[in-house]
């Protein structure tokens, strides 16, 4: 790895996809192939090989399947990436596209890629934090502190400052959101709707909520893992 690499490494602040829809990327992309599920769909493995993949456009829900239940642990989107060597399996949540390569092609290639390199560890790191997150969730809050810790992160995820009066979009619906926070439809309903009526916040068109009391919603944010749902 010679200092050129080195600098291109520690400069590179973009997504992986960024770096394979670059204008200097063909050599890298030679490695990917592109594949697209229908909605519904879940990623197979048909020849036990080990692929990373990359989400280039649509949404995968990952999750772990034991005792016919199942346990939503992210969403990946855009620029989010992931392998399939692990004992998640993945779903498209609606018509999705991926970049796919061998682990080992991605393995040889990086080694004279560091943005590469750079873009995989971050990617990798991203995820982690999203089941992290989860885990925290489920370990230490009731459910009305999940939903209250769900619609913060939607706010921050879109730049949207935590003040009374901000629209946060949900990035989730009602059904998918329940199965992010380990909990059923009907308790994250219930419990929205009382979030409302207690005025932390109230509904602004499809997918949009307009925050109101947001002291209240913070508050609901604290732990307590004595009162799970």
């Amino acid at each position: 790895m010679n200092a050129v690499n080195d600098a291109t490494a520690c400069s590179w602040t973009g997504s992986i996809l960024e770096l394979l829809e670059g204008e200097d990327a063909r050599p890298l992309r030679a490695a990917f192939q592109m594949v697209a599920f229908d909605r519904g769909q879940l990623l197979t493995n048909p020849d036990d090989t080990d692929y990373i993949f990359i989400v280039r456009t649509g949404r995968l829900r990952a999750f772990l399947l034991a005792f016919d239940r199942e346990l939503s642990l992210a969403y990946l989107r855009r620029g989010d990436m992931f392998s399939t060597h692990t004992r998640l399996q993945m779903e498209a949540s609606e018509f999705t596209q991926l970049f796919m390569a061998r682990r080992t092609a991605i393995e040889r290639i990086s080694a004279h890629h560091p943005a590469l390199q750079h873009a995989l560890i971050h990617g990798l790191a991203r995820v982690l934090g999203q089941t992290l997150t989860l885990l925290e969730d489920l370990a230490f809050h009731h459910a009305r502190g999940r939903i209250a810790r769900y619609v913060l992160r939607c706010a921050a995820q879109a730049g949207v400052g935590p003040q009374r009066g901000a629209v946060v979009p949900l990035t989730l619906g009602m059904e998918e959101m329940a199965m992010l926070l380990g909990t059923t439809r009907q308790t994250v309903s219930t419990e929205f709707n009382a979030m409302i009526r207690e005025g932390a916040f109230s509904r602004a068109g499809r997918g949009y909520l307009r925050l109101g009391d947001v002291a209240l919603l913070k508050s609901w944010t604290s732990g307590d893992a004595t009162a799970l749902n």
